[in-house]
């Protein structure tokens, strides 16, 4: 889907890189999944924002148990530049979260906008 700027849209998925026992005996039971969630999506806007360009949009796209799916507008040079920092490991969050995956948004994939 693109709009009048050559903008492109794209899935990406983040995640807490243990699972959810790993997570309660780091974080213990006062910190809630959300929370950390949270942080770590402001985390990856900063991120993009200082490597590739602060104008890319980022929208929560859906849940899925522990992996956030975002939905970002990028255009070919952004997503290409994204792609290869994504692809050499250069995104390091706070928390223990990862990128899990990116791949282009599909009309046909649900979308809660």
């Amino acid at each position: 889907m693109k709009d009048k700027k050559n903008k492109a849209s794209y899935l990406i998925d983040i995640g807490y890189s243990g699972s959810m026992n790993n997570f309660h005996e780091f974080y213990g039971e006062s910190v809630p999944y959300s929370m950390v969630e949270q942080e770590s999506y402001i985390d990856l806007k900063n991120m993009v924002g200082d490597m590739i360009g602060e104008k890319i949009k980022f929208r929560k796209h859906e849940r899925s148990g522990m992996i956030l799916t975002l939905k970002a507008e990028f255009s070919e040079e952004e997503k290409e530049k994204f792609a290869y920092l994504f692809n050499k490991g250069k995104f390091s969050f706070f928390h223990k979260y990862e990128i899990k995956g990116f791949r282009p948004f599909k009309k046909e994939e649900k979308t809660n906008e």
